[in-house]
């Protein structure tokens, strides 16, 4: 009777086994969320935590719009690298400031080097913003010469963009950030760059 019973308990428990590797593994939890200002794929785990600490990646080109297949993609490659992080891919409707938060701290010209007046700089940003950004020209006061907000020497990096990735307290290190903008660019078919906020 008791070799019977542990026989009985073997089986059970081999074909639990056999059951649980069978089984497939969650789908990835993707949040969709469009509106007539923007479209916006959020993945969230119960596990993501903020500290106020965001990384940000936009393209290069500040009018650049990816197909909402890119923005899948560009979503379950970082869930993939980042499991633990919430994540946003944000389209939206016009070009915004991407700002670098408290860790901004100057702007300086991108053909002289001079810094530029934050009065200069916001009297300017206060002009395009009337037009939602959609022309960014600027004239340098420093040098006098023709140029683009967005062209502008920014520290701690910050730029303009329709779209944006958000990477909410991720912990990346060095040598990691070659790799994650190389397989960016692959997917959006665009040059990616990183602006690290703080709030």
């Amino acid at each position: 009777m008791h070799v019977k019973m542990n026989r009985t308990i073997l089986i059970l428990t081999i074909i639990q086994l056999l059951f649980a590797c069978g089984q497939k593994p969650n789908s990835m939890d993707i949040n969709e969320n469009r509106t007539d200002e923007k479209f916006e794929l959020t993945y969230k785990p119960e596990s993501s935590t903020f500290s106020g600490n965001q990384l940000k990646i936009i393209p290069t080109k500040p009018n650049y719009e990816p197909s909402t297949e890119q923005q899948k993609e560009v979503i379950k490659y970082l869930a993939t690298e980042f499991s633990e992080n919430e994540i946003r891919s944000i389209l939206m409707k016009n070009i915004e400031f991407i700002d670098s938060g408290e860790n901004f701290e100057s702007v300086r010209c991108n053909h002289c080097g001079q810094k530029i007046e934050i009065e200069n700089w916001q009297e300017a940003m206060d002009k395009a913003y009337q037009n939602s950004f959609a022309d960014l020209t600027f004239l340098t006061p420093c040098c006098h010469k023709q140029t683009c907000l967005n062209d502008l020497e920014y520290e701690m990096p910050s730029g303009f963009s329709k779209y944006i990735i958000e990477l909410i307290n991720p912990n990346i290190k060095d040598n990691q950030k070659a790799d994650l903008i190389k397989n960016l660019n692959e997917i959006l078919g665009q040059d990616m760059e990183l602006i690290w906020a703080h709030y």
